[in-house]
């Protein structure tokens, strides 16, 4: 049974969202109607998005930021619901905010395309974000509003049906180190890894006379908890002169994109834990640019193995916990967890083995418990 929106004009952006939300995160079918008759007529499931409501239907009101076409500050009002401050602020709806509207300026990155003060390495700081402004930056806002949606529909229409979803931890393995000297260097070396990462996409072999030490805990962990970790033996070719620091829109996706890429993993901060784009659910970049859905595939990273080096020790139950709820909050969305694991920080001897012990700890208290 499909969803029917009322929307008076259907933009790239309304439709790109509510595809993402609808299709990808909570798994029904949704469609969309500007021709009044046919909407009232339609024995569908519905709703409204627009200024104001049709009938009785569930009506979403609208902000204007989705049928925009530039790339410009919007107006950005703030309301509180529950315990959150959300943006995209709007009056008379079944929501106090404009849910799709905030989506899109999240996953979309649209802050990041506007002027910014950068941080010393030239990227855009985490603290900026407007996730991290309103304290939503460790949770996957996106995916939590979805299974809001989700609530709100089934409470009005109980047979319209919603896939089900499966929690997944997926560990990125690179097999070779996070950095060659100074502090800059860990900064320029480690991204450039990063720009076309499946041409060197292997499957660990499972022969013990071949594997390291760090081989054979990495696949011991690995098929305790049945977890499908991707590995990298070596960095990626340098294909431009941007994805070697932290992504910078659109230039490294339009790069990813012009050299035949499809899969991009660096959708996280280098410094600082947090969902960048809001979500943790896999999705297809939206070029600002052109207004329109692209083929790459973004994976969401919330924590990498470079914030464990931003000082000489790191409190490890501190991370451990929250890094831990972090998975937990995705885990309750049934999400896709992505990290990003270097081999300096899992190795067997020297002060550095913390952070192997952390690796296993994480795997254990919550990759593999019931919901």
């Amino acid at each position: 049974m499909k969803l029917l929106v009322y929307v008076p004009l259907l933009t790239p952006r309304i439709k790109y969202i509510f595809n993402f939300i609808f299709t990808d995160i909570l798994h029904t079918q949704v469609g969309f109607s500007s021709n009044l008759q046919e909407y009232n007529e339609s024995d569908l499931p519905k709703i409204s998005y627009a200024s104001r409501p049709v009938k009785d239907e569930l009506f979403f009101k609208q902000d204007e930021f989705l049928l925009g076409h530039s790339i410009k500050p919007p107006t950005i009002r703030t309301s509180i619901y529950g315990d959150m401050i959300v943006p995209f602020a709007v009056e008379g709806g079944v929501l106090p905010f404009d849910i799709f509207a905030a989506s899109f300026y999240f996953v979309s990155r649209f802050e990041e395309y506007l002027p910014f003060e950068a941080d010393e390495n030239g990227n855009f700081p985490a603290d900026q974000s407007l996730q991290s402004k309103l304290k939503l930056l460790e949770f996957p806002v996106i995916d939590g509003w979805a299974m809001l949606l989700k609530n709100i529909l089934l409470k009005q229409y109980p047979g319209l049906h919603f896939g089900k979803k499966k929690f997944e931890i997926t560990p990125l393995i690179c097999l070779y180190p996070s950095t060659e000297g100074s502090s800059f260097n860990l900064f320029k070396q480690v991204f450039k890894h990063f720009g076309s990462l499946l041409k060197f996409k292997k499957q660990v072999r499972t022969e013990p006379g071949k594997l390291s030490n760090l081989q054979l805990f990495l696949v011991g962990q690995h098929t305790k908890h049945n977890l499908n970790a991707v590995y990298f033996y070596r960095p990626a070719l340098e294909i431009d002169s941007v994805t070697d620091r932290q992504l910078i829109f659109p230039n490294s996706y339009l790069q990813l994109i012009k050299h035949g890429l499809q899969k991009d993993y660096r959708m996280g901060y280098l410094n600082k834990p947090g969902f960048r784009a809001g979500t943790c659910t896999p999705f297809y970049w939206y070029d600002l640019q052109l207004e329109k859905m692209t083929h790459l595939l973004v994976h969401p990273v919330p924590v990498n193995d470079l914030i464990l080096k931003q000082s000489r020790t790191f409190d490890k139950d501190k991370i451990h916990d929250q890094w831990g709820t972090m998975i937990n909050h995705v885990r309750k969305l049934e999400g896709s967890f992505y990290m990003i694991w270097h081999k300096d920080t899992l190795p067997e001897y020297g002060k550095g083995k913390a952070g192997r012990q952390l690796y296993a700890q994480l795997l254990a208290d919550f990759s593999t418990f019931a919901p």
